[in-house]
C-alpha cells in the first residue's frame, strides 16, 4: 500500500545521501546533488505507485477468478438442480433441437411413453411412433419452428403403440415453444405435455354417470306416474293404455301391447307412437299376427320371453329386419319404422305369461336401447303385471264373493226345503192325534214316517256334501279301498232309487256286463258316485227313461248314465263339474251344486276319469271309467 511504500522511499532517500552521496557521512547535502535525490524520489514514488497499484490489480483479478468460480459452480449447480427436475418432473418434457425436430433431450417418463428410451435421442420427431401420429406431431413442430409462433393444444388424442403389440390412445395438455440461438433465431423447440387421459376419461365416467342419474331419475318419474295409474284402477285395459301413452314418447317412439290369449296366441291391445312418427303405420300395426309368425328369429326367445327373459336389438339393421320377418308387407312396415333399437319385456305374474310389451326407439329421434335400459323396461312391466293380476284377483275375489252370497242363499233354501214337509207332517200328527182320543191308525204313522225319513235323508245328504266339500278343500278326503264288484254295487243302488225314480215318472233300464267287474275302490266313495248320478239323471229327466249299463274294456270298467232330459249347454260343460257350478237355474231346480265335483274328485282319487257328453233338450251322458282289479297269477 501507499503507507509502507513511502516509508521505503523515505529510508532509502536518507540512506543514499548519508552514506552514497558527498561528503559522506554527512546530512549536509552538496546542491548538486539535489537533483540526483529528487529524480530518485521521483522513481522511487513511481515503483511505489506501480507496486500498489499492480497489488489492487492482482486483487481485484483474484477477486473476479473468485466471483467466476463462484458464479460457474452456481451455475452448474443450477444446472444440475434443473436437469434433475427436468428428469423427474411429473410432465413429460422434451427438447427437439434443428429443423429436422431431432430429440436433444427427453425426460424419462416421455421416454418410456415413446416406448425407445435408449434409441430416442438424435432420432427425428417423424422417426417415432406410429406413422401417421409422428406425421401429425411432426406438422405441428413444422408450423411452430417456421413461424417462431408457440403451439398450446388442450386435449390432444395421441395413439402410441405398447409393449404387448397394442395401441393405447393417450389424451395431452401439450406447449411446444420456439427456443432461440445468440442471434435471435429459431434453433429447436421445448415441448411440455401433461397426461391428461385418466382427467378426461373421469370427467366423461361423471358426465355419463350424471347423465345416467338424469335418466335414472326420469325412470322412477316415469314409474312413479305408472304406479299412480296402475294402482288407482282396477281396469287394467285403461291402464295399460295410460301406461303405454306415458312411456311414449318419454322412453320409447313406439310402443305395442300385446295379451296372452287362451290358445296360446297373442290379443293385440294397444298401439302407440311419438309426435312426429307416421300415424298412418299404427293402423298397419294392428293388425294380429303370432309372434312366431312376424318374428322367426324369436323362435328361441320366445320360451325366454315367456319365463320372464326380455330380449332387445341394440342396432337394427336391413339383415336384421328381413330375419325378423318374412312378411313383404310387414318388412315395409318395419322398413318405414325406421327402427333404430327394439325391446321386448315379458309381463309375468309368478310363473303365467300375460303378455309383452314392444318397445321401440327410431332414427328420427337418434335413441337407442343398452343393456342397461332394460332393468327399467322390466320393472315397468312387472308393474303393469302386478296391475293385471290385481285386477284379476279383484275379479276372481268378487266372483267369490257372489258365489257365497249365492251358494249361502242356495244352501239355506235347500235346508230348509225338506225341513219344511217334515215339519208339517209333524204338525198334521200333532192334529191327528188332538182330534182323535183313542190310537193312531199305524198306515197313517208309517205314510208320515216316511215322509220325514225322506227328507232327513235328503238333509244329511246336503249336509254330507258340504262336509265333503270342507275335507276336499283341507286335503282330508281319505279312501279305504278294498275289493268291489261294481255289478253289485250298481244293481244295490239302482234297487234302492227305483221309488223315487217311479214318483217321477221315470224308469230304471239295467243294463250289466257278464265279466268281472272287481276293482279296488271305496265302496262308500263309489256308491256316493252311483247315487249322485242317477240322482241327477232323475232330477233332469223329465220323467222319461234312464239307462245305466256297466260294462268293461280292457283294464278299465266302464259305467254309463243316460238320461233323456233337459241337456246341458255347450257354454256350461267347461265349468259343470266345478265346485258350487250349476248348468241350470236354482229356482227351477234344487241343489248345492257340488253333487258333480264331489263325483269327480272321488273318481279321480280312485284312479279314474269322468266325462259328460250333453246338448240341449236332448239329454246327457255321463260316464265313468275306473281301473279293474288285475287277478292274482
Amino acid at each position: 500500500g501507499w503507507g509502507p511504500g513511502l516509508v521505503a522511499t523515505a529510508l532509502s532517500l536518507v540512506t543514499v545521501d548519508y552514506f552514497f552521496m558527498s561528503p559522506l557521512g554527512n546530512w549536509v547535502t552538496h546542491p548538486g546533488n539535489l537533483i540526483a535525490l529528487t529524480f530518485f524520489l521521483a522513481l522511487s514514488v513511481f515503483v511505489t505507485l506501480l507496486n500498489v497499484r499492480l497489488r489492487r490489480a492482482n486483487a481485484e483479478r483474484a477477486d473476479l477468478l473468485e466471483r467466476e468460480r463462484a458464479s460457474r459452480a452456481a451455475a452448474e449447480y443450477e444446472r444440475a438442480r434443473l436437469h434433475e427436475l427436468f428428469m423427474h418432473a411429473p410432465a413429460h418434457l422434451v427438447i427437439f433441437r434443428g429443423p429436422q425436430h431431432v430429440f436433444e433431450l427427453s425426460n424419462p417418463l416421455n421416454s418410456a411413453m415413446l416406448g425407445n428410451p435408449e434409441r430416442l435421442l438424435g432420432l427425428p420427431a417423424r422417426e417415432v411412433g406410429p406413422k401417421e401420429e409422428a406425421e401429425r406431431v411432426g406438422q405441428m413442430l413444422d408450423h411452430v419452428y417456421t413461424t417462431g409462433e408457440p403451439f398450446v393444444g388442450r386435449e390432444v388424442p395421441l395413439k402410441l403403440p405398447q409393449p404387448d403389440g397394442s395401441v393405447r390412445e393417450y389424451i395431452f395438455d401439450v406447449t411446444y415453444m420456439p427456443t432461440h440461438d445468440t442471434r435471435g433465431q429459431v434453433d429447436g423447440i421445448a415441448g411440455f405435455g401433461f397426461d391428461v387421459t385418466d382427467l378426461v376419461h373421469a370427467r366423461a365416467r361423471a358426465e355419463r354417470l350424471a347423465r345416467e342419474l338424469s335418466h335414472n331419475e326420469e325412470h322412477l318419474r316415469l314409474l312413479a306416474g305408472a304406479s299412480s295409474f296402475l294402482a288407482t284402477s282396477l281396469d287394467y285395459k285403461a291402464t295399460l293404455t295410460n301406461v303405454v301413452r306415458l312411456a311414449v314418447p318419454a322412453v320409447a317412439d313406439w310402443c305395442i301391447v300385446d295379451m296372452t290369449v287362451g290358445d296360446g296366441g297373442f290379443q293385440r291391445l294397444e298401439v302407440a307412437h311419438a309426435p312426429g312418427e307416421p300415424a298412418e303405420l299404427r293402423e298397419q300395426l294392428w293388425a294380429p299376427a303370432p309372434y312366431d309368425a312376424i318374428a322367426p328369429s324369436l323362435g328361441g326367445a320366445m320360451p325366454l320371453l315367456l319365463q320372464g327373459q326380455p330380449f332387445f336389438i341394440e342396432d337394427v339393421t336391413e339383415e336384421g329386419l328381413r330375419k325378423l320377418t318374412r312378411d313383404p308387407g310387414r318388412l315395409e312396415v318395419f322398413r318405414k319404422l325406421d327402427l333404430n333399437s327394439i325391446a321386448l319385456v315379458p309381463m309375468v305374474a309368478g310363473e303365467r305369461p300375460l303378455g309383452i310389451l314392444s318397445f321401440g326407439t327410431t332414427r328420427r329421434s337418434g335413441r337407442s336401447y343398452t343393456k342397461a335400459d332394460l332393468p327399467y323396461l322390466q320393472e315397468l312391466a312387472n308393474r303393469a303385471a302386478l296391475s293385471m293380476e290385481n285386477a284379476r284377483l279383484y275379479r276372481e275375489a268378487r266372483e267369490a264373493v257372489r258365489l257365497r252370497d249365492e251358494f249361502l242363499s242356495i244352501a239355506s233354501h235347500e235346508l230348509k226345503t225338506p225341513l219344511t214337509p217334515l215339519n208339517l207332517k209333524l204338525q198334521a200328527l200333532r192334529r191327528e192325534l188332538d182330534r182323535t182320543p183313542g190310537p193312531v191308525r199305524r198306515e197313517l204313522v208309517e205314510n208320515y214316517l216316511d215322509v220325514g225319513s225322506r227328507q232327513l235323508k235328503k238333509l244329511a245328504e246336503l249336509v254330507n256334501d258340504l262336509l265333503d266339500v270342507s275335507r276336499i278343500a283341507a286335503g282330508r278326503m281319505s279312501l279305504e279301498c278294498t275289493s268291489v264288484d261294481l255289478v253289485e254295487l250298481v244293481r244295490d243302488v239302482v234297487s234302492a232309487y227305483e221309488g223315487p225314480a217311479a214318483r217321477s215318472g221315470s224308469v230304471l233300464q239295467l243294463e250289466l256286463a257278464d265279466t268281472v267287474t272287481m276293482g279296488l275302490w271305496d265302496r262308500p266313495r263309489l256308491e256316493q258316485v252311483v247315487v249322485n248320478l242317477v240322482d241327477n239323471a232323475i232330477k233332469y229327466g223329465q220323467g222319461r227313461p234312464i239307462h245305466i249299463r256297466v260294462e268293461t274294456h280292457g283294464k278299465k270298467a266302464t259305467l254309463t248314465v243316460r238320461d233323456q232330459g233337459i241337456g246341458i249347454a255347450e257354454q256350461s260343460m267347461p265349468r259343470l263339474f266345478g265346485r258350487f257350478e250349476r248348468a241350470v237355474s236354482e229356482r227351477h231346480y234344487g241343489g248345492l251344486g257340488l253333487g258333480l265335483y264331489i263325483t269327480r274328485t272321488l273318481v279321480e282319487a280312485m284312479g279314474g276319469t269322468v266325462r259328460v257328453e250333453s246338448q240341449l233338450g236332448q239329454g246327457s251322458v255321463f260316464t265313468v271309467e275306473l281301473p279293474l282289479q288285475v287277478p292274482a297269477a
